[in-house]
């Protein structure tokens, strides 16, 4: 991507970085005279500098930290470059020179570390959805309320109300951090309404006979462990898969402890128990028995480097003939939630699964097609008579209900005649 070039000189040896930078141009940054060993990181930091740019992606912290400690002349060397913003000089307004796009940049770098992949996932397509309307240069002051309401509603037209809501939220939180830098002296997307987060059309209840057609097709029965775990377990997929430990498993107490990467910021919520449930027991303890002596994850093929379980699961899905529902996971975990809530107080429900009430209502339960069979059962059937049929009958006994007699019916229900004593 970059080559590192020696040049010798009346006062030394140094050496430059030369790149390619897409448009029949080689780029040069002369680093001075340093060692070789100062000038192999180098070269390492400017190709990644070289590479967040031409994907559009954020800068990687380390990356981030080494570019904000050279000097100003390197830095001004990659700026005329077109790698980075250029430093403030004396004087300079900060929202004179900074961007939307640099922004944001800025502030997924110096939060890589406390950031969950699916929070950065989240940020890097809000910036992608801000740079696309507002454009890689528009500067930060140039923002208005009023831009911010119009990329809101522009978003609509296309998107669904969740993602835009998300998109927001993450605006927000953006230019939250540009006033509070005092790049900008206010923040556009303040009085911006987010919307809701919900999206009820995404939620699918994936029956019991689907996961099971599922299973008949897994390859082995670590994909059938994977299955049931997520499925009947409820685990968030990869985070809680990846971290499953055989410690974990309490064979006699009847419960698996979950190691809760997304809660692990939040104080007393780093774990969270299961109960062993019957569908998942088998095949846990097939996986032992399979397990190489010494093991200590219960499923390897989820920590594999490169391995795309969702990727494979959707391979599966379609091998059993089984169409493809939205959210592939997440759906899973929600089958189950549902499921528990109609057998089991919702205080343990939400232990188990690890959300509140109030994540499980908006986000999680659903109405079943068995719910709707289970309450039109009713204990006393009324079968409709034909107009003919009512003028022949005369209701008898506590069938000559007024009502029901108004509305041609009568119950299948066997009545005795009235009376006290036994009829003679």
């Amino acid at each position: 991507m970059a080559s590192l070039i020696r040049l010798k000189g009346k006062r030394g040896v140094s050496y430059e970085v030369q790149f390619s930078d897409g448009a029949d141009r080689r780029p040069k940054i002369r680093l001075g005279i340093v060692s070789k060993r100062v000038a192999d990181a180098a070269k390492i930091r400017i190709e990644h500098l070289i590479a967040a740019k031409a994907s559009g992606h954020p800068l990687d912290a380390e990356s981030a930290r080494w570019l904000d400690g050279v000097s100003d002349t390197l830095h001004a060397r990659l700026a005329k470059a077109g790698l980075v913003m250029r430093r403030l000089g004396v004087g300079e307004s900060r929202q004179q020179v900074l961007t939307v796009a640099a922004l944001i940049d800025r502030y997924i770098s110096r939060r890589d570390r406390n950031l969950k992949p699916n929070t950065v996932r989240k940020m890097q397509q809000a910036r992608r959805a801000m740079v696309d309307h507002f454009g890689e240069d528009r500067l930060l002051d140039s923002i208005s309320a009023g831009a911010a309401a119009d990329w809101r509603e522009k978003m609509l037209e296309t998107l669904a109300e969740a993602t835009v809501a998300t998109h927001i939220k993450c605006a927000k939180a953006f230019f939250r951090y540009a006033r509070d830098s005092e790049f900008i002296a206010s923040n556009p997307f303040d009085r911006v309404k987010a919307g809701s987060q919900k999206n009820s059309r995404r939620k699918f209840f994936v029956s019991q006979a689907t996961i099971g057609k599922v299973l008949a097709v897994c390859p082995d029965n670590e994909w059938r462990l994977i299955t049931v775990l997520a499925r009947y377990g409820g685990l968030r997929i990869p985070s809680e898969l990846r971290d499953l430990k055989w410690s974990d498993v309490d064979w006699e107490g009847n419960r698996i402890v979950i190691q809760a990467k997304k809660k692990e910021h939040l104080d007393g919520h780093q774990t969270r128990a299961i109960p062993l449930f019957p569908e998942i027991r088998p095949h846990l303890e097939e996986a032992l028995h399979l397990a190489a002596s010494g093991s200590v994850y219960a499923v390897p093929r989820a920590r594999q480097a490169g391995v795309n379980l969702r990727t494979q699961f959707e391979r599966l899905l379609a091998k059993a003939g089984v169409k493809q529902w939205p959210r592939l996971f997440q759906n899973l975990r929600a089958s189950r939630e549902t499921e528990l809530a109609k057998e089991h107080p919702m205080h343990l429900v939400t232990k188990w699964i690890g959300n509140t009430k109030e994540v499980a209502m908006d986000h999680y339960l659903m109405a079943t097609d068995e719910d709707f069979h289970m309450a039109s059962r009713t204990p006393v059937q009324i079968p409709v008579q034909s107009p003919a049929t009512m003028a022949d009958q005369e209701p008898s006994g506590v069938n000559g209900n007024p009502v029901l007699a108004a509305i041609g019916c009568y119950t299948s229900v066997q009545v005795p005649p009235t009376g006290i004593e036994p009829v003679t």
